[in-house]
């Protein structure tokens, strides 16, 4: 039996549970009916937006994607998350305390749209977030 699958606007990837809560009033500040969905690492993740291990079957609009996770690195997610073409439409954003060289090629290749300097100033980043998301793609 396949499961039903959710449309969602954000899917708020982070493991510090400061941040998770900080960002999802931030976005509630803006709408208070934007539907989020929050996963700790990226087997949670891989695991909700299939529909495994018992998750509801999410369809995000928008990834926000923290690099340093565990268990699966936030590269590791974006990596498998680019190899199905069911998730090609989803947005992406990577949020991390500092890039390195092989983050940023990474990134490119895996067609990131955009990224977020941690510690998180919540309005900037949701700015950012906005702005990127409604400006035209190349």
């Amino acid at each position: 039996m396949e499961s039903t699958e959710r449309n969602i606007d954000i899917f708020y990837i982070e493991d510090d549970e400061v941040d998770i809560l900080g960002m999802e009033r931030e976005f509630k500040k803006i709408n208070e009916l934007l539907e989020i969905a929050v996963a700790k690492d990226g087997h949670q993740a891989l695991n909700k937006l299939y529909g495994r291990n018992g998750e509801e079957k999410l369809h995000p609009k928008i990834i926000l994607l923290d690099i340093n996770l565990p268990k699966m690195n936030g590269i590791e997610f974006l990596k498998l998350l680019r190899a199905d073409p069911t998730f090609i439409d989803i947005e992406v954003f990577i949020l991390t305390g500092a890039f390195n060289t092989q983050d940023k090629m990474a990134m490119k290749d895996l067609n990131v749209r955009g990224h977020i300097i941690k510690p998180l100033e919540y309005e900037d980043a949701l700015n950012l977030l906005w702005a990127l998301q409604s400006a035209p793609r190349n």
